[in-house]
């Protein structure tokens, strides 16, 4: 296993206890006054834009390259790199939802939660065994 592999593996376990907190967080909405949700959104958010985001811009910098190259096109990893762009508009959108608004709130942060563990599943499945069985430390 490479080094990026291996760090990648081990950012996403810790990544994903915090995703999973996202999603109880869409539980909590309704219940909670518009204080309460402003404060859980900018825990929401501040996980989001200071931790999520750059761990993505380190793949795209990383991890996709290599994985491109062992594929054979330069384009390969776009799909993937159009998740990180759909994950950064709903992080947008979370920032910018009225308070008042539950249904929006839970209907971004619950977006958000499906986004994130289907894009780090295919990393996880897909892109980290094909890096370690065929590029190693590319």
């Amino acid at each position: 296993m490479s080094t990026l592999t291996q760090t990648l593996h081990k950012e996403h376990e810790g990544l994903l206890d915090e995703v999973e907190r996202i999603r109880l967080a869409a539980r909590e909405i309704p219940g909670l006054s518009p204080e309460e949700r402003d404060l859980l959104r900018g825990r929401v958010l501040a996980f989001l834009r200071e931790i999520l985001v750059p761990h993505a811009k380190l793949e795209e910098r990383e991890l996709y390259p290599k994985v491109a190259r062992i594929l054979g096109h330069p384009d390969s990893t776009a799909s993937m790199v159009y998740d990180h762009l759909a994950i950064r508009e709903r992080v947008a959108d979370l920032g910018e939802a009225e308070l008042d608004d539950a249904a929006r709130l839970q209907e971004l942060l619950y977006g958000l939660y499906a986004l994130i563990k289907v894009h780090f599943w295919k990393e996880e499945e897909l892109y980290l065994p094909l890096v370690e069985r065929r590029g190693g430390g590319c």
